[in-house]
């Protein structure tokens, strides 16, 4: 049986995440800023905000309940 070294999970998602997606390119982190936080933004929220009314998993609707 192998060892398996014991990994803080937590602490290696922070570190990725201060880190950036690799898979991203420089224009693409353009992209996403104008999308999420620039002249996109709003565009942005309305599709989230579609999603979520249009999605009961997302929307969490009281009478989805199991």
């Amino acid at each position: 049986m192998e060892e398996m070294a014991v990994v803080d999970v937590s602490e290696e998602r922070r570190r990725r995440r201060r880190a950036g997606d690799p898979r991203l390119s420089a224009e693409g982190r353009e992209i996403l800023a104008r999308i999420t936080t620039g002249d996109l933004a709003d565009e942005f929220q309305a599709a989230l905000d579609a999603d979520v009314e249009a999605d009961p998993i997302l929307g969490g609707h009281p009478d989805d309940a199991a």
